[in-house]
């Protein structure tokens, strides 16, 4: 496959899984000792990356934790979220949810014919073992044998460094603004809190320019124009985020910091699936004794739930940033704008709740 030139009339699909230690700092010394009261902090969760290399579209994340009714969940929709959120004891692909994940994905491409291509990764079910439920009307599924992994993997290797190096790079901004704070344990994020650092970085920094420049490099199709030179590695990530990650680092001060490239390929964070044995898919499936999964879930995530916020203080926190952008140089109007929309929308929100007065209510 290192010259796969697809005329087919499809569009071609490349599936990929990402485990991440979402709380992980680059520091050496918390990896390699554990020092007096501290250790690092390995809580992980696992994404699903689904993109088009021929096209724009790249799927909503999906995401694999370990529990399912966390204490940071309470009093947030996950359904708008932007991604779909689900669990299993290690925080893995498995083989049910893969099923589940195929069968929305054939929901979503159904305007057009697609090849999804998939590694062989032991969560991915076989055509010929899928159940009957499972009916692609869409896709065409196509399962890259054992010795075809070290033509695609380095285009998987890349996407998932892009996708890494800008999530390292938002949890570190977070993690020096909470140690400005003055906030304890400044390291440690809950899992939504992780999720909303993610969505972002699939959804806005990992640009399809970059995927399509990792299609080409490794020549999963070839759809560069006469004289149009091949991607350099230098186009495959941007240079300006690991600029930004080194200065992050340094101003961090760890005793002993890692170099990029192994924060990057930290190699606890390439295992993604496994096969659950009959116990564990029994024990799944088993109603849990009252409190269990809650008092799991509460070693898991010690921090506070979500408090509720009021419509008042929405549309108050919101006036406040207009105020804001009105106040910064530059031409501003698409954030205004937005701000204003969100505005109406809670205006609606607010007016829904007014409960009409009688003028008894006055005296």
């Amino acid at each position: 496959m290192s010259n796969c030139d697809l005329h087919l009339g499809l569009h071609l699909f490349l599936m990929l899984t990402l485990a991440k230690h979402f709380q992980f700092q680059a520091d050496n010394s918390l990896v390699t000792k554990q020092l007096e009261g501290r250790k690092q902090n390995k809580e992980r969760f696992t994404l699903a990356l689904c993109y088009n290399g021929n096209d724009f579209d790249k799927l909503p994340l999906w995401v694999i934790g370990k529990y399912t009714n966390l204490r940071c969940f309470k009093n947030v929709n996950l359904g708008s979220m932007g991604c779909t959120y689900r669990s299993n004891a290690k925080a893995w692909m498995t083989q049910i949810i893969f099923l589940e994940w195929l069968n929305a994905f054939d929901l979503h491409v159904t305007n057009c014919k697609v090849l999804l291509v998939l590694d062989n990764c032991n969560a991915h079910v076989p055509l010929e073992e899928l159940p009957t439920h499972i009916q692609l009307r869409n896709t065409r599924v196509l399962y890259l044998l054992p010795n075809m992994m070290s033509k695609i993997q380095p285009c998987d290797a890349d996407i998932i460094r892009n996708f890494k190096a800008y999530y390292r790079r938002r949890f570190n901004r977070l993690l020096l603004q909470r140690l400005e704070d003055g906030i304890d344990q400044a390291e440690k994020i809950n899992v939504l809190q992780a999720i909303q650092l993610a969505i972002p970085v699939w959804a806005t920094n990992v640009k399809i320019a970059t995927i399509q420049n990792c299609y080409k490099h490794y020549q999963i199709h070839t759809t560069k124009g006469p004289g149009q030179a091949a991607p350099t590695e230098e186009d495959l990530i941007d240079k300006d985020v690991i600029d930004e990650l080194e200065s992050q680092i340094t101003r961090l001060r760890y005793k002993n910091p890692m170099d990029i490239r192994s924060l990057l390929t930290y190699p606890d964070e390439d295992i993604v699936s496994y096969i659950p044995t009959i116990d564990e898919i029994i024990d799944g499936h088993l109603p849990q004794p009252e409190g269990t999964q809650a008092n799991d879930a509460n070693e898991e995530d010690d921090n506070q739930e979500v408090a509720l916020v009021s419509t008042k203080e929405a549309n108050n926190m919101l006036q406040s940033l207009e105020t804001f952008w009105l106040q910064q140089d530059g031409d501003n109007a698409v954030f205004i704008s937005s701000l204003r929309c969100m505005q109406e929308k809670v205006s609606m929100f607010m007016t829904r709740q007014m409960v009409q007065k009688s003028i008894n209510d006055f005296f």
